[in-house]
């Protein structure tokens, strides 16, 4: 918290540091200085001249650039309070006259300025942006918000599913072993647990909550609109309006692109900003420190604190992606110039981060100077961090933690491989949590005895498995859902060679593969008559995958009968298969085995339940069985 001294010497230190700015930037700061010091002498009993809005165009253009002139007003008395600062009616006016004085008497230094008015321009509309961002993300701080937010999350739910992936770690790596269980690995637990909610929440929200638009579909038709144009709205939570034209009608459709996150808690659908805004907000709402990224090349994402990993993490919820801050230079092909990070607690320049390519992202951030960026972004963090409702011990652990960012980075060309996969990653991929959603871990081979009771749905029984949705539907005849179970493990019987489900966000395409440790990777799933009234009369398969370079996906079906004879069923070929050899088997073992491929990446080239995550109700698996009456 910022505390005003009272001496002359202090505000002769606050006048001094003016000097630090550009010549240009500093005589506009002077010169508002001393219209609001006029505005209160001239008219001290009137609260309007004691009051500065913060998103006044004064405070936006010309103070905040500025080192040292915020520091002025708050020297003289004037404290913050909401989205303005005033000066109180006990607030001493001689300090405001002294301030005027050395406003005053300080020299005009005459300088040639260094950019046209042409680049002064694109800065204050650079600067205006930030400002407009660095007021926008205290909509994520409050409560009643925060609430709502928390309403619309199925937290239970990803709770579960966390402690699922959890203890899937556990037995992995053997976190929870009894007799080497210490605090500091139950604690280290935690964090991680955490990081897994964080994983759940970013499906879930990919999936199940928001929607992407391009173009609003037609109110009468229902047919996909064309943009026509963009009018500016009236709602201050609402930046502009597309209108859309249905090409069939000729009705035009709104598209409001609302930049407050309340509306869209309700509307769920928009595009980047939208994601990225509603996603930040949901972050915030559970307890996460969460940093709205804005790209100035036209994109937005969030950022989490973990604790696990000690570093921010590049969280995109548009492609489901989690650490990987160099998708968009390396994968995308952006070219990158400014990346700031908002946050209730500051504004950052993250750039650095998001690139390996410095000297050409330094070629090409020319809408201001290095210095007057740093100026700006520092005047910010020290009104915010400056406020009397920000704490010390807050700030004192926010410097901390910049400088443990400053350091993350710092790139170190001869330490890092520019032509490795593990580039698209941060340089310190920490958290067990980010890899398991990355598909990094190789993980343990998996037992989980799950057996499906066909025949406790009747004589028919059908089940679904959707990768995108990673999750298992026993569907009717009807289309209702009799069963579901999510997570591709959760329906299995046994597993071997560490599979696990790889999303490829830059090619959209998502599928089980082993591990690139395994020279081969199998699933089973087991399927019983529980009914003795029952048996079994046919099964069918249709699924896919992919195979490259002489990889293998072969399947095949075990039939268990009553007097424990076995015979063994190979699938040749599984986008369509059918078979009654299995009549009155009593159990089924369906197996499959992914093996072969060339190189390193021998693991990537069988590919089972490839499909585009674009394909979100297409099932990836269909197995259908039918059971007969043994009195028929």
């Amino acid at each position: 918290m910022y505390e005003p001294q009272s001496n002359m010497e202090s505000l002769e230190r606050c006048v001094k540091s003016l000097e630090e700015n550009e010549n240009d930037v500093r005589e506009e700061a002077r010169k508002a200085l001393l219209n609001i010091c006029r505005n209160v002498l001239r008219s001290p009993n009137n609260d309007e001249s004691r009051e500065v809005r913060l998103d006044d165009e004064v405070v936006v253009e010309k103070l905040l650039p500025a080192v040292g002139a915020m520091e002025c007003l708050f020297d003289v008395g004037y404290v913050e309070d909401g989205e303005r600062i005033f000066l109180p009616r006990n607030a001493s006016l001689s300090k405001l006259q002294n301030l005027s004085k050395l406003l005053s008497t300080v020299s005009e230094k005459k300088s040639a300025t260094k950019y046209t008015e042409e680049s002064s321009t694109g800065q204050r509309t650079f600067f205006n942006r930030i400002s407009g961002h660095y007021h926008g993300v205290m909509h994520y701080e409050d409560p009643d918000l925060q609430r709502k937010a928390r309403s619309v999350i199925p937290i239970a739910q990803l709770e579960i599913a966390a402690m699922t992936k959890m203890r899937d770690l556990q037995k992995a790596y053997k976190f929870s072993n009894a007799r080497e269980t210490t605090s500091s690995t139950q604690f280290e637990a935690e964090l991680i647990a955490k990081d897994l909610l964080l994983v759940e929440l970013l499906h879930w929200f990919k999936h199940d909550f928001f929607k992407w638009v391009n173009s609003p579909r037609c109110s009468i038709c229902s047919a996909e609109c064309v943009y026509e144009s963009v009018v500016p709205s009236t709602n201050r939570r609402c930046s502009r309006i597309e209108l859309h034209k249905c090409e069939k009608c000729n009705v035009v459709v709104e598209f409001p692109r609302y930049s407050h996150p309340e509306p869209l808690l309700t509307l769920r659908r928009g595009r980047c900003g939208e994601w990225a805004n509603v996603f930040t907000l949901l972050c915030r709402s559970l307890g996460y420190d969460a940093r709205f990224i804005c790209d100035e090349t036209d994109h937005v994402w969030t950022e989490i604190w973990s604790a696990s990993s000690k570093g921010w993490t590049h969280v995109d919820p548009c492609e489901n992606v989690i650490d990987k801050p160099l998708m968009y230079e390396k994968g995308w092909k952006k070219k990158l110039t400014y990346i700031i990070a908002y946050s209730k607690d500051e504004v950052q320049d993250v750039t650095w981060r998001y690139t390996r390519d410095l000297e050409a992202v330094m070629k090409r951030r020319k809408t201001c100077t290095e210095q007057s960026l740093r100026q700006f972004l520092r005047s910010l963090n020290d009104q915010r961090q400056n406020s009397p409702n920000y704490s010390h011990t807050r700030r004192e652990y926010v410097i901390k933690r910049n400088l443990l960012e400053l350091a993350d980075m710092l790139y170190i060309p001869s330490l890092q491989n520019e032509n490795s996969d593990e580039t698209y990653e941060g340089r310190t991929s920490g958290s067990l949590a980010w890899r398991l959603a990355r598909g990094e871990i190789a993980q343990a081979n998996v037992e989980k005895g799950y057996i499906w009771d066909v025949s406790k749905y009747g004589q028919s029984f059908e089940l679904q498995y959707n990768i995108v949705k990673d999750i298992y539907h026993v569907v009717h005849n009807d289309g209702t859902i009799l069963e579901q179970k999510s997570g591709w493990q959760e329906g299995i019987s046994t597993t071997d060679g560490g599979i696990f489900r790889k999303v490829e966000s830059d090619w959209k395409m998502v599928y089980l593969a082993r591990s690139p440790q395994a020279q081969r990777g199998c699933i089973k799933w087991t399927f019983e008559i529980t009914n003795p009234e029952l048996y079994l009369e046919m099964f069918s398969l249709k699924t896919r995958s992919e195979v490259f370079h002489e990889a293998s996906v072969s399947w095949k079906i075990e039939a268990i009968f009553s007097d424990d004879k076995v015979i063994v069923i190979p699938i040749s070929n599984c986008n369509s298969f059918y078979t009654e050899e299995v009549r009155k088997a009593v159990r089924l073992d369906m197996i499959v085995t992914l093996s072969g491929g060339q190189g390193e990446l021998a693991w990537q080239h069988a590919q089972l339940f490839r499909q585009s995550l674009e394909s979100i109700k297409e099932a990836s698996m269909i197995i259908s069985i039918q059971l007969k009456n043994r009195c028929t």
